[in-house]
């Protein structure tokens, strides 16, 4: 295993002064997978105590769990060899006791593929089969999986986070103990457990298939998916795939798009009906998880532009595209969308169409012909900043006041959109001018 030299000189640093050191971890699993390394992490036989005097520029980040970090050409986390007592959080070790072998220290970790370590000399350090799980490409735990999950219940999102980053599957034993200590995820916190989701969205979103009984009790909207069939001519199977499939159009891949395709459905399990003829129909869906969506940003903790923008799109994901100028007006003009936003909008309902039966997916042609007509249409005042004029321009014209300025202005960006051509300052005061008195009607009446 090639190390960076920063990595060599500290391992040798504590091996100079008689302690052991090891890469350990994540790093050489990537190694042996062939995939990139971002971070190195240090186990040692020296006690914290040695390391913080070893190291000039080292700081205690974890001394309770004996870990010190080394500030090098990146932070590099050094942590004793221990074994750790009894876990009552189901999350943190109570306390921590120092052992002196590597391969103690392996027996503690979550699976076999992270229980390896390496030494320049030593080389690998593989006592419980992990380069043989990492070539079949499966994940199994280090002993016992009840064990591993009762020690720390984030493991189990982890697991499933491993499989969709690297393509592994789960051992069978993994996967039991999961569904039997599914509960424990009540004591690992909304934020863990969303990240732990964004990366299995990001990576392959098909593996939440497997998570719904352990999702639950935090997002158990997907399990109802799971259940709600779609017996239309429209669709080919129930809401909950039809959702990963959708996720899986996303190229290149966009936090927020994801979520929102993730939540753009789940409102058909509220709103569901079935006809005589045995078909099913989802009226209102879009509105209704819209609605749901918003309490799902706020329950995931999401940035204030997700919870914006999220809700928005779920809302319009079914809205129908047509060729013409009226539909660009609509979202640009009339929904205050810039471009991005429309784009945005667009690529949820392309994922969304593609999603679907054959004949669902004709949809997507439509979307592709409107961004097609849309880029050929998009240089047009679409914003009252874009007018030839402004409100000062209008008060120096005219006689119009307070309202009745933004009425004027309004009324000059449709008339811009749609004749581009005379978006100039003496055309559009002349248009006002004309239509003056609709303006200090209109103002009369609304000051009533």
């Amino acid at each position: 295993m090639k190390l960076p030299e920063y990595i060599l000189e500290i391992i040798q640093k504590i091996n100079d002064i008689g302690y052991e050191a090891y890469v350990v971890g994540g790093c050489v699993r990537d190694y042996l997978l062939d995939r990139p390394i971002h971070d190195y992490d240090i186990c040692t036989s020296a006690k914290p105590e040695v390391i913080l005097n070893l190291f000039d520029r080292s700081i205690g980040t974890g001394l309770k769990h004996g870990t010190v970090t080394v500030l090098s050409n990146s932070p590099v986390e050094i942590t004793t060899f221990r074994l750790e007592s009894e876990y009552k959080d189901h999350r943190h070790p109570d306390s921590v006791k120092y052992v002196s072998t590597i391969e103690e220290d392996l027996s503690r970790r979550d699976f076999t593929v992270n229980a390896m370590a390496y030494h320049p000399s030593r080389g690998l350090i593989d006592p419980y089969k992990g380069q043989f799980d990492l070539k079949a490409k499966v994940i199994r735990c280090v002993g016992n999986p009840d064990r591993r999950f009762n020690e720390d219940a984030l493991r189990m999102l982890r697991a499933y986070r491993f499989c969709a980053k690297l393509g592994f599957s789960m051992d069978e034993t993994v996967k039991k103990s999961i569904d039997t200590n599914a509960s424990l995820i009540q004591y690992v916190s909304i934020e863990r457990i969303v990240h732990e989701l964004k990366e299995i969205m990001e990576t392959n979103p098909q593996v939440l298939q497997d998570m719904t009984l352990l999702l639950k009790p935090v997002f158990n909207e997907l399990d109802l998916a799971l259940r709600c069939s779609q017996n239309s001519i429209y669709h080919y199977t129930d809401v909950l795939h039809h959702t990963l499939d959708a996720m899986c159009y996303l190229k290149p891949y966009d936090e927020t798009l994801a979520f929102a395709l993730l939540f753009h459905d789940l409102g058909k399990v509220q709103v569901k009906t079935t006809d005589s003829n045995g078909k099913d129909h989802f009226k209102h869906h879009a509105k209704v998880g819209s609605e749901l969506s918003k309490e799902l940003c706020r329950r995931f903790k999401l940035t204030n532009g997700q919870r914006k923008w999220i809700p928005f799109y779920v809302l319009h994901h079914d809205d129908k595209f047509t060729c013409d100028l009226d539909c660009i007006y609509k979202y640009r003009v009339t929904y205050h969308l810039d471009e991005e936003h429309l784009l945005n909008l667009l690529q949820i309902r392309y994922c969304d169409a593609m999603a679907h039966s054959e004949l669902g997916q004709k949809s997507a042609k439509d979307v592709e012909l409107f961004y097609a007509y849309y880029i050929q249409n998009r240089n047009r005042c679409m914003s009252i900043s874009q007018l030839a004029l402004n409100g000062k321009d209008i008060i120096e014209a005219t006689n119009l006041r307070g309202k009745q300025i933004q009425e004027a202005l309004n009324m000059c960006l449709k008339y811009a959109f749609y004749h581009p051509e005379k978006n100039r300052k003496e055309e559009l005061l002349n248009i006002i001018k004309k239509r003056v008195m609709i303006f200090r009607n209109s103002f009369v009446l609304m000051s009533f």
